[in-house]
């Protein structure tokens, strides 16, 4: 399903964004109207602590802005993916980020003015009448007050930080746009490779066209590594300088400490995920059994192993998401039902558009899909992956503002769950044994991509933040050969690796975003402990999922997870994970030798 041009596709496959903007000129319109009222953040400015209500009118004015803000650039961040070559949303969006940080600047005065009243004063308003809707804002708001600044500091740094967002930009649009990685061959015809048809072209099972791709893609990836490697590194330090200046020890005691994730999470995480090494090298023996390989290489671990030339239209797609999700309930799957008749959803896949897939939404309007179409199984396994995200937003906004916004620990556990009830959907009810086994090793995929390779490539990052925070400096061939060492670190012998494997990182676009990996962990043995819970109808899980998917960001992270009895600060929810992992392996071995 790739296309030459947005224009070859239908307009049922793509997204509406004329519900939030009927045109460029209606956004720019809002742009410049929001832009007037920005200045109205400074109205209490002084006068905050002098009674409830000030405190009240000035919040209020602050969320209802940032509301408007982010509507505008869910509009040009979109518009801009679509094509990212096009100056006129890459102006766009680089309008509206700016006006978002000089939002930022003016209402810089607002946090640390609050926090300079007294703990008997702010305890005082928060248990006011008035205050109520901001009780957990301002709690959290309260335990964070050692780590503020003054405002004329949190002016500077909102200055200073106003083009943080380029780093990820220039890796993107490099990437996606500026690259050319030539032609491959696939089953018998060439078409040009690019990073957004990488992932497919990989599974293909002709081992040819497998090496083909990865090496054109690595070879040309490495043309630019230096480039890659300078602006990954400025990105992680800027985040270490952030961290020093507000007073934390290290940019991952900043991420935890905002999410109030305690430290545990992670460190029982790679506790547990060291100790069971062996059943992710028996994930490779058990590829590189069924693709009768004497060598298992890097580009061959993604390969198909199921020989089927199956594709599924976008109908299709439709209704057997539909039909898998069902197990939620009517409710959720009624909604499912609007996303795809209400063109949530951006399909197709083209060179120009980004490489991305994701789901993004704005407080009031419903939430949007994109990704990169292609018809094969894992396509819909991903939509279904976007969907949760999708839903989970759309569900939050039973909350109000302030509390919309989920943290990424909670949001990946929306997505995964869809994934894992979706593929168990199809062992469960397919007599077809090929794509049972498909489904099988689409979990197993899941598994080995969310927990094993999420650890593997957060590595990276905790040794970089590490030797930085020490005080020494990083270059590329590092970072190449950090990756490559912790790439023998979880493969051993099973996986053969080579220069072109340590170049892999550079396509890793999480890393503009701190600690963002380790969530992905955590995700995957969240969603898969409450699944199977879900599966079995035990505990009223379900209830309490749809329930924890309507609480947004009302609470911390891990105390919703609590609530549905996930525990991560503990090894059972993590050696559950591996444990199904172990399972399917064994199944996947059982049904294919059948």
């Amino acid at each position: 399903m790739n296309y030459q041009n947005r224009n070859e596709i239908e307009e049922k496959y793509k997204w509406d964004l004329t519900k939030r903007y009927k045109n460029d000129e209606a956004w720019e319109k809002d742009f410049n109207e929001v832009k007037k009222l920005l200045n109205n953040i400074l109205i209490y400015k002084n006068k905050v602590l002098e009674c409830e209500k000030n405190l009240f009118a000035a919040l209020e004015i602050k969320f209802e802005t940032k509301c408007n803000l982010e509507k505008l650039y869910c509009y040009a961040n979109c518009k801009h993916d679509e094509d990212v070559e096009n100056n006129k949303y890459a102006l766009m969006l680089n309008k509206i980020i700016s006006l978002s940080y000089e939002f930022s600047e003016k209402e810089a005065y607002l946090t640390p003015e609050i926090l300079k009243g007294s703990k008997t004063l702010l305890k005082k308003y928060i248990g006011s009448d008035i205050l109520k809707k901001y009780k957990f804002y301002l709690t959290n708001l309260l335990r964070e007050k050692e780590h503020y600044l003054n405002e004329k500091e949190e002016q500077i740094v909102s200055k200073l930080t106003s083009t943080r967002s380029v780093y990820e930009n220039i890796s993107n649009v490099l990437t996606n746009s500026v690259i050319d990685y030539g032609k491959v061959t696939v089953d018998g015809h060439k078409i040009e490779l690019l990073n957004s048809n990488y992932r497919q072209i990989v599974t293909n099972q002709n081992r040819k066209t497998r090496k083909e791709a990865f090496l054109k893609l690595t070879t040309n990836l490495k043309k630019y590594e230096n480039i890659y490697g300078m602006n990954l590194i400025a990105s992680m330090k800027q985040a270490k300088s952030l961290s020093e200046i507000y007073k934390y020890k290290s940019v991952l005691e900043m991420d935890l400490f905002l999410s109030n994730i305690p430290d545990k999470v992670v460190s029982n995480l790679y506790e547990v995920i060291e100790k069971r090494l062996d059943v992710y090298q028996d994930y490779f023996k058990m590829i590189k059994k069924n693709l009768k390989l004497k060598e298992l290489e890097y580009y061959d671990k993604e390969a198909q192993l199921i020989s089927t030339d199956q594709k599924f239209s976008i109908e299709e797609t439709k209704a057997i998401l539909l039909k898998s999700l069902e197990v939620l309930g009517q409710d959720y799957t009624k909604l499912l039902k609007k996303a795809f008749d209400d063109r949530w959803i951006d399909f197709g896949c083209y060179k120009g558009k980004t490489s991305l897939i994701y789901s993004i939404c704005n407080y009031g309007d419903n939430p949007l899909v994109l990704t990169n179409y292609l018809g094969e199984f894992k396509d819909i396994s991903t939509l279904a992956h976007e969907l949760g995200h999708a839903l989970h937003s759309y569900l939050s906004m039973e909350r109000t503002y302030h509390e919309f916004y989920h943290d990424i620990l909670t949001a990946e556990v929306a997505s995964l769950t869809n994934e894992i009830l979706f593929s168990n959907y199809i062992i469960n009810n397919s007599n077809d044994k090929d794509l049972k086994l498909t489904a099988i090793y689409n979990i197993l995929h899941i598994i080995q991509n969310n927990l094993y390779d999420a650890c593997l490539e957060g590595k990276l990052e905790n040794e970089v933040y590490d030797l930085l925070e020490k005080g020494n400096e990083v270059n590329t061939a590092m970072l190449n050969e950090m990756i490559y060492k912790f790439r023998k670190e979880y493969y051993g012998d099973l996986v053969k690796i080579n220069d072109n494997v340590s170049l892999m990182w550079i396509r890793r676009m999480h890393y503009f975003r701190p600690y963002y990996l380790f969530k992905y962990a955590t995700g995957i043995s969240s969603a898969i402990y409450i699944s199977k819970k879900i599966l079995n109808n035990e505990d009223n899980i379900k209830e309490k999922y749809l329930a924890f998917l309507k609480k947004g960001g009302s609470n911390y992270p891990t105390e919703l997870l609590l609530e549905m009895g996930v525990d991560l600060t503990k090894p059972e929810v993590i050696n559950e994970a591996i444990n199904y992992m172990d399972y399917l392996i064994d199944e996947f071995n059982k049904i294919s030798e059948e």
